[in-house]
């Protein structure tokens, strides 16, 4: 029975159909060859895909593109005088920028290889020899690039690598602070752990251990580097090249890798301090500044500011803001991963501001400029008998703090020339330096201070122009009433004429043209009396005093006209007799301004028509802008306005007083102001100030008196007499109208040849 079991063992087993690999060994091997060759196929189809099918999802952040928006400067448009010559412009300049990684030396590394990278094929990248023969082709370009350069701009070599150092020496020590300052925060947080951990049991401590490990990334042993931004801007190497440099760069950015021109306006003032308080200056726009205009305005601003913009302070540059801003342009960059341009394309282009054409005439102003500065220099004596003063005791010699200088056109209230003085650089505001600010800042004269439409002054005997006028059309007064001047009116010791101050004698028996002629103070107390202070009080609101004249410039002061009409605060004095009287010779609490006065003598000689002194002229002559367009300077102002129930015999009275002010041996301006050959009319005013201080001096009037086209007005802050020291300034300006052909045989002309 034994020998027969392997028999049916065997038997068996076959007849249940099981299989046996000892009899086929090749199966066995082929299922473990199979086993094997999964994974592989597995495996090799992945890095066909990671290699071939989906490498842009892994190099594209390092292609990657991005597009960004930059404004375009525009030039803010000129202010010219009236012969075309530029007072104020925009001044372009051309900077060249470099990217960083093409100054930095030595090259970054990481920077170089990404550079190369991108210039090769994907097959290409994978040939070491290759990639090290790319990086030493973008090394030898960048040495070209600086010799071309040096070349292009005519800037030595050594200047330029002085500029790169200066410039790589900044971004490191900005990178060394935003490094020292993330050691100091980890050095911090890490303090912060170790004191944490103390604190914990140690069965926290295994607790929190086990944590982490499960729960925070991995230490990887390196930190990521550390990127700057401005290691991946531009910056500037040469702040100004020349046009032509600028469009060879332009032009071939291919030569210029790494390179850029940036255009940059910056407001200029040719002549200085030249009409410095006319002009006015344009400094940057803030933030906050643009933050409230357009709340303002919302979205609809039509002049589109932006933070930075230079916009107009003061002056003309503020009142025609809107003129001469010009409007930005927008420029679309696209820029790789490191900060290079890789396009530019401009999609808005900018628009110049338009221009302004003055009336200003540059001689005259010139002229007038000088007389001021030359007064401002110049001691002048103090009041003597051939003049109205009503002050006390002067001082032997007087110097000036300040003037004003205005002549206009008495039929259209253009300004031919209007000076102040002293003055200050406009270039200043926009280029300061430190110890030319510091001399203006502390100048106790306050050169900065706008006179001709800030300075208000008591204008004395000036005003007794008007009060000519107030007495005759009140009725009470006619220009043959003769009133007794015995030298004061009720007492000897006040209301005085200062005749009988310095001989204890009057004028006698005055009438008006003799009252103006001589400025008899008595006349015109007496007048006040039968006329009573409303009829002053309303006529001089008639000529404008005390209100602003609507001049084309900012801040316009309106002085003070006092009145016994204006209802007074409790506490406050009433309204005196003595009140009139000073009224009547331009004191009392009487201020105005230099543009006031002349617009008053304006009326004087034009037959009662009130102009609006102005700046902006609409006559100006048609100048041709960068564009090749024609530039028309537009400036709109009211029309003069006919001063209502005046009379014609009261201005020809009132002008027959002015002109022997300067005609006649009598008057007050007959030794300063005559000027043989043309007839001016005028009158003199010394204003008391009161203090101990000089008084103020001035002289108003109009030429030429027969047919008046000019009318002018001098002041000098404590300038003393208004015949010694003003009226000088005036005889020699209107001869330098007349040297310049602007007056001829009677008449404004309309230019010079």
């Amino acid at each position: 029975m034994l020998n027969g079991l392997p028999q049916f063992e065997a038997e068996g087993a076959s007849s249940r159909g099981e299989w046996s690999a000892d009899g086929q060994p090749h199966l066995r091997l082929a299922l473990l060859y199979l086993l094997g060759l999964v994974p592989l196929v597995a495996i090799s189809a992945r890095l066909v895909w990671l290699q071939v099918v989906i490498p842009d999802q892994f190099t594209a952040v390092f292609q990657q593109l991005r597009e960004e928006y930059e404004e375009i400067p525009s030039r803010d448009g000129r202010i010219l005088a009236a012969d075309g010559s530029i007072l104020a412009d925009d001044e372009v300049r051309q900077e060249l920028h470099i990217h960083y990684r093409w100054l930095q030396e030595p090259p970054d590394e990481r920077w170089l290889r990404q550079q190369a990278l991108a210039r090769l094929s994907r097959m290409e990248r994978r040939e070491s020899e290759r990639v090290a023969a790319e990086e030493a082709w973008i090394l030898s370009e960048r040495q070209r690039l600086w010799r071309q350069i040096a070349r292009l701009t005519g800037v030595a070599p050594e200047e330029l690598e002085q500029q790169r150092a200066q410039v790589q020496a900044r971004i490191e020590s900005i990178a060394g602070r935003v490094r020292d300052g993330l050691e100091a925060r980890q050095e911090q947080r890490v303090a912060a752990a170790d004191q944490a951990e103390g604190d914990r049991t140690a069965w926290e401590q295994i607790w929190h251990r086990l944590h982490l490990e499960l729960t925070a990334a991995p230490d990887r042993g390196e930190d990521d580097p550390l990127v700057i931004k401005e290691e991946l801007t531009y910056h500037v190497i040469l702040p100004s090249i020349t046009p032509e440099a600028a469009a060879e760069i332009e032009a071939h950015p291919e030569r210029y890798p790494g390179s850029r021109i940036q255009v940059q306006t910056r407001r200029f003032y040719p002549r200085g301090d030249f009409a410095a308080h006319l002009i006015g200056s344009r400094t940057a726009l803030r933030d906050d500044e643009l933050q409230e205009r357009r709340a303002k305005l919302g979205e609809s601003d039509p002049l589109d500011y932006h933070v930075g913009d230079p916009i107009g302070r003061n002056g003309l540059e503020r009142t025609y803001d809107s003129r001469l801003h010009g409007l930005r342009g927008q420029r679309r960059l696209v820029l790789n991963r490191q900060g290079e341009i890789i396009q530019s394309e401009v999609v808005r282009a900018p628009q110049s501001g338009k221009d302004l054409v003055l009336t200003l005439d540059p001689e005259l102003q010139s002229t007038a400029e000088r007389l001021l500065d030359a007064a401002l220099q110049q001691e002048t004596p103090a009041g003597t008998i051939d003049d109205e003063t009503t002050a006390g005791a002067a001082p032997q010699s007087i110097v000036p703090t300040g003037g004003a200088l205005v002549a206009i056109d008495v039929q259209t209230g253009a300004i031919l020339a209007a000076a102040a003085a002293p003055r200050f650089d406009l270039n200043l505001l926009i280029r300061p330096d430190v110890e030319r600010w510091r001399e203006v800042r502390d100048d106790p004269r306050k050169p900065m201070f706008p006179r001709l439409t800030r300075m208000a002054l008591p204008p004395g005997s000036v005003y007794k122009a008007v009060s000519a006028v107030a007495l005759l059309e009140s009725g009470k007064i006619t220009p043959d009433t003769a009133i007794d001047c015995r030298g004061y009116l009720d007492h000897p010791g006040q209301h005085r004429c200062l005749i009988f101050r310095h001989y204890g004698v009057g004028h006698g028996e005055t009438r008006l043209t003799d009252a103006l002629c001589r400025s008899c103070n008595v006349y015109f107390f007496a007048g006040a009396r039968k006329a009573g202070p409303q009829a002053l009080v309303d006529w001089s609101q008639q000529f404008g005093i005390g209100q602003p004249t609507g001049i084309d410039l900012p801040f316009e002061e309106s002085g003070n006209l006092p009145s016994p009409a204006i209802k007074r605060e409790p506490g406050q004095k009433p309204w005196y007799p003595g009140d009139t009287l000073g009224l009547s010779i331009g004191q009392s609490s009487l201020m105005v301004t230099p543009l006031q006065i002349v617009r008053m003598m304006a009326a004087i000689a034009n037959d009662g028509w009130l102009v609006t002194p102005h700046l902006g002229s609409n006559q100006g002559p048609q100048l041709v802008d960068e564009s090749g367009s024609f530039a028309r300077s537009v400036a709109t102002y009211p029309e003069p306005r006919k001063i209502a129930g005046l009379h014609h015999g009261t201005l020809a009275a009132v002008r027959e007083g002015l002109t022997l002010v300067v005609e006649d041996p009598r008057g007050t301006a007959y030794k300063t102001a005559r000027l043989p050959g043309i007839t001016l009319a005028g009158k003199t005013g010394t204003a008391e100030t009161g203090g101990g201080k000089p008084d103020h001096a001035w002289f108003a009037g109009f030429a030429p008196a027969e047919q008046p086209r000019v009318a002018f007005c001098v002041v000098l802050e404590h300038g003393g007499s208004g015949s010694k020291a003003a009226a000088p300034l005036a005889r020699e300006l209107v001869e330098r109208m007349r040297e310049l052909g602007l007056i001829q045989g009677g008449a404004l002309s309309a230019g010079r040849d």
